[in-house]
């Protein structure tokens, strides 16, 4: 469209100056005017074909609807139009012989007129009224297209067009007739370049607005791409500070994306970063908001006409997947565990078997006290064997997935457990109390598994705590139909490292642990759809949750 009425103000310029050279007179030779004026008559006469240049562009760029340009398609084409140009350029031909123009002739200077040089036409001039017609044609056709187009603004700027065509052309006949003085057609050119650039202009301006306007709704859809992606994502250029940060990086640190701007992104980060636990180099390991999240990071260059100034970073949330990773290994762990403890407790128990039953008859035969001490201690031995074969066999016995028709009372349970170990709190001392909230009652576990998992809990909370040290056992309702029992405790703590190993089979703490108990807890609460929640702090104390999902409440 821009070089459409380049064109066309082109050969308007053209044209007038065509006309100027009529009144050159003071200035150049009446045979130089002539040939100057036939040369730059080439404005008027390719008028024509430009007119319908532009009539066919707006046909074919779908400025109008398909079905109209369908319809009109014999009218609007490319044979149509090069028939007007070799017209146009027949015109042309014979305005440069006698047949076109005889000669030019002076208008003496009057009142009215200043002197000037007219043309003289020959008889083959009538083509180039047949080419003025055509104009006049081609304006109405032009008009008549325009009216088609769907933009208001665009088709505002043509009938803007066709008007200023119509001004021109009708003055200058008028001026050729001798009506009124033919300079007056360079002022109404002017004029109507003046309308046509004004309303160039305002088709421009809307253009750049609705430009604008869709840059903006397209910034803003990609705005909400980007906030709607759950991973972490952000923008860094040459100088290391953030450009683009998306809103799930910037949750990750309990911020405003805005407020990221401009940032240094390593002065950043190394606040959050726990550098002692990285993995490698594509993984960083967070303390946002108080929980440990793992990233995996991504980064690719951006390059933009040839140069590397912008990096783009993309971070996956991989914390899930590196405690399934560790509950595969854990699995796996167990499930050779479970192998070797079933045959290493059929081994072991039989030879138990005979060497208890000897010891009772030699207890039996001694009469000796001190014997009989030192036979008491080997029975006692013989008994703690059992007691680790026994919780060898669990970890090996496969446990079906159940639902429990036995309702188990939480309240009853925990008193139970209370009362059994209220003689090894009374040793150390401590204290064991229970905070429980309404009559809480569960089909999912049976109460012996409960019951184990409690004792062995209390347990370590009562080897950990010191002189008057105190436990607290809350029962409570959590989300739909869950239950936590809490466990807390004023011990010594458990170290971060230590914490991490947990429910690891074989490995304890103790001088004499099996390294048994919590795996076996974990256990039972994972083949019951529960779940061991442990904190702990170094010097301050523990907390142990026990969650039983899926819990009918009374």
């Amino acid at each position: 469209m821009a070089r459409s009425i380049a064109y066309f103000l082109f050969l308007l310029s053209i044209w007038q100056m065509d006309i100027a050279f009529l009144y050159a007179g003071d200035f150049f030779s009446k045979t130089t005017i002539d040939v100057l004026f036939r040369i730059f008559r080439f404005g008027p006469i390719m008028g024509t074909p430009l007119l319908y240049y532009i009539i066919f562009t707006i046909y074919k760029t779908g400025l109008i609807n398909k079905s109209t340009r369908n319809y009109y398609k014999w009218v609007f084409n490319q044979a149509v139009f090069y028939s007007v140009l070799l017209f146009g350029f027949l015109v042309y031909y014979f305005n440069f012989t006698s047949s076109g123009v005889v000669e030019l002739y002076q208008i003496q200077e009057n009142a009215a007129f200043p002197a000037h040089y007219i043309p003289a036409y020959g008889a083959l001039n009538i083509t180039f009224y047949v080419n003025l017609v055509l104009i006049f044609i081609e304006s109405f056709l032009l008009l008549f297209i325009c009216q088609k187009i769907e933009e208001v603004k665009i088709r505002k700027f043509f009938r803007a067009l066709v008007y200023a065509s119509l001004f021109i052309y009708l003055n200058g006949i008028l001026g050729g007739y001798m009506v009124y003085p033919l300079f007056f057609s360079n002022l109404n050119a002017a004029f109507a370049a003046i309308i046509l650039f004004a309303s160039y202009f305002i088709l421009q301006n809307a253009t750049i607005e609705k430009m604008n306007r869709e840059l903006k709704e397209e910034r803003s859809f990609l705005e909400i791409i980007l906030n709607n992606n759950p991973n972490y994502i952000y923008v860094k250029d040459s100088r290391n500070e953030f450009v683009i940060v998306n809103e799930a990086f910037a949750r990750l640190f309990k911020i405003s994306p805005s407020k990221l701007i401009g940032v240094k992104v390593d002065e950043w980060m190394k606040e959050f970063l726990l550098i002692e636990e990285r993995l490698n180099l594509n993984e960083s390991v967070f303390n946002s908001q108080g929980e440990k999240r793992i990233v995996e990071w991504r980064f690719l260059p951006i390059y933009f006409k040839g140069n590397h100034h912008h990096t783009l970073c993309l971070g996956t949330d991989i914390t899930k997947r590196k405690k399934d990773e560790e509950m595969l290994v854990k699995t796996e762990n167990l499930r050779v565990l479970g192998e070797m403890a079933a045959g290493i407790a059929h081994e072991i128990r039989n030879p138990l078997t005979s060497i208890k039953g000897f010891i009772k008859l030699l207890d039996q035969s001694v009469s000796e006290s001190s014997e009989k001490y030192y036979l008491s201690i080997v029975n006692d031995e013989i008994d703690r064997i059992n007691e680790v074969v026994g919780e060898l066999l669990f970890m090996a016995k496969p446990q079906a997935s159940v639902q429990f028709t036995k309702e188990v009372s939480l309240a009853k349970v925990i008193h139970d457990v209370k009362m059994l170990l209220d003689t090894t709190a009374i040793l150390i001392p401590a204290t064991i109390d229970i905070e429980t909230k309404d009559n809480l009652s569960t089909f999912t576990i049976e109460e012996k598994q409960l019951k184990q998992v409690l004792i062995n809990i209390l347990k370590n909370s009562l080897e950990a705590v010191p002189m008057d040290g105190r436990i607290r056992i809350k029962t409570e309702k959590m989300n739909g139909h869950d239950i936590r029992i809490r466990i807390i405790d004023n011990g010594e703590g458990i170290e971060k490292s230590i914490l991490q190993k947990l429910g690891e089979p074989f490995y304890t703490t103790k001088e004499r642990g099996t390294g048994l108990g919590l795996t076996v807890c974990f256990k039972i609460l994972r083949e019951n759809n529960g779940d061991i929640q442990i904190r702990s702090k170094e010097r301050m104390g523990t907390i142990v949750d026990i969650i039983l999902r899926g819990s009918l409440t009374k």
